[in-house]
């Protein structure tokens, strides 16, 4: 997990309750990370009511430092990244019992009309035994959706390419591929974020409707 050790956090705390959909709630924190001559206001999630105390505890350790905002932090001179111009957000996708479903987002401002989006994502059942190591702690798309297999969502990954005119690894979205694809749930859409294949990360946002994939 990131090692925040070298960023001087400057913050304020803001909580507000989410969702109640779930035994659980979602808290919305903030702080600003300032290194160099870089100031990049984050949001991140932060989770209450778990029985697990020391589980809520890393849970709630691995959502802060989850986005890559401590990459642009210690780049700023590197990059000429300037005030205001990098920030991170989320949003909460689904928050059930046994699904919470994260979309993390690291916003670019690029100039006056263009802005880059940068995705991560985490997908969890809060309540269920694991070992909290990265790699392990988050639920695999076949634990949700019965009988998944990674070519169900190739067409989709493919028509996006081509429509697009948007290089993607399609061999990531082959079944039996063992590819790292950062994926997302709602009540409604399988999500996949492309351009990121082997990593942890996605430029673009799919949705593919779930009532689809059964």
């Amino acid at each position: 997990m990131k090692n925040l050790k070298y960023i001087l956090i400057i913050g304020f705390l803001i909580y507000g309750c989410e969702s109640k959909n779930a035994e659980y709630e979602i808290l919305k924190r903030t702080k600003i990370i300032k290194k160099d001559n870089c100031e990049i206001p984050i949001s991140y999630p932060e989770i209450k009511g778990l029985l697990d105390k020391v589980k809520m505890g890393k849970l709630n350790e691995i959502f802060e430092d989850y986005a890559e905002h401590e990459y642009y932090a210690h780049n700023c001179k590197k990059t000429d990244i300037k005030k205001n111009q990098v920030s991170g957000n989320y949003k909460i996708l689904l928050q059930t019992d046994s699904i919470l479903s994260i979309e993390f987002q690291t916003l670019i401002n690029r100039g006056r009309t263009k802005k880059d989006t940068v995705y991560h994502s985490l997908v969890i059942n809060p309540k269920q035994k694991d070992t909290l190591k990265v790699g392990l702690l988050g639920i695999e798309p076949n634990e949700i959706i019965p009988n998944f297999e990674r070519g169900m969502i190739y067409p989709y990954i493919q028509k996006y390419s081509s429509k697009n005119n948007d290089y993607v690894n399609l061999i990531a979205y082959e079944t039996g591929s063992n590819y790292v694809i950062t994926w997302a749930i709602s009540e409604k859409n399988f999500i996949v974020y492309v351009g990121g294949e082997g990593e942890w990360f996605g430029n673009k946002k799919i949705e593919i409707p779930l009532n689809e994939l059964k």
